[in-house]
């Protein structure tokens, strides 16, 4: 009889203790953290594929092509910049993607060769909201990438100006600028537009003209095309630009790029 109770204790001992570790654990997002401050890239939450690397006195993250890593951000004083310190052998980008709002691209940036060394880059970025909850997944371009560390920089308060009498009446536009990457059978480009005016404008249209290359992916911007060219319009939520802000989008390329492209603003 003893041995008989013996079995059925350790048997229950077993359930309890295989049900305890099947249980599955529920990991609530910090919002303590000041995103504002420089994050060290060894402290991000979900590194996925990602590996902690130290070097040195560096301990950095290591990401192949495509790899990614995830964090929850509280961005209550919104932003206007984000900076990277960074390290790549070839030209690579970083782009990241909300999935708490559904996936719209939050930003993405072209990422030059350091020679091996750490360097230090700071690229501008607009949103519509200012104050948000975020949960972020940044993902690495088609070339591998260290980070050492990173952050957002707070947007500054607005600062109110006495208006000035009698203005010059000077004709003002949106202006748009794009950045070419090219290699051997590719390349990527990053276009920026910029409200250069006094007035907020709603939509624009970029576009570019085509040529022997073919545009095989893109973000943060719609795209048709006609005959000759490749025509991108916005989103809903960034076709709103006011005066003196920017947005950007970007695509990639097959074929011969070159080291520039045709392009216009309407």
């Amino acid at each position: 009889m003893k041995k008989r109770l013996s079995k059925i204790f350790t048997a229950g001992l077993a359930v309890i203790i295989a049900f305890t570790v099947a249980k599955p654990v529920t990991v609530e997002a910090a919002q303590s953290y000041d995103v504002y401050d420089l994050n060290q890239a060894e402290d991000v939450r979900y590194t996925y594929d990602s590996e902690i690397k130290t070097e040195g006195d560096v301990t950095y993250l290591s990401m192949q092509a495509n790899d990614c890593f995830g964090d929850y951000y509280f961005l209550d004083k919104g932003y206007k910049s984000f900076e990277i310190t960074y390290r790549a052998k070839t030209p690579t980008s970083i782009s990241a993607r909300i999935y708490r709002e559904g996936g719209p691209s939050f930003m993405y940036f072209l990422l030059e060769s350091t020679g091996g060394e750490f360097v230090t880059k700071t690229f501008d970025i607009t949103y519509p909201m200012t104050r948000y909850d975020y949960d972020l997944t940044f993902t690495c371009g088609k070339a591998a990438l260290d980070i050492d560390s990173f952050k957002f920089n707070p947007a500054e308060e607005e600062v109110t100006e006495e208006p000035i009498e009698n203005p010059v009446n000077e004709e003002k536009t949106n202006t748009v600028n794009c950045t070419v990457n090219s290699w051997s059978d590719g390349g990527s480009a990053n276009v920026e537009i910029i409200n250069e005016t006094d007035v907020t404008t709603d939509g624009w249209k970029v576009k570019i003209k085509k040529g022997e290359f073919k545009i095989d992916s893109f973000w943060c911007a719609n795209m048709e095309e006609d005959s000759e060219y490749y025509i991108f319009t916005p989103y809903d939520w960034n076709k709103t630009l006011q005066p003196g802000n920017k947005v950007h989008f970007g695509f990639n390329m097959s074929g011969n790029v070159g080291n520039s492209i045709d392009y216009t603003l309407e």
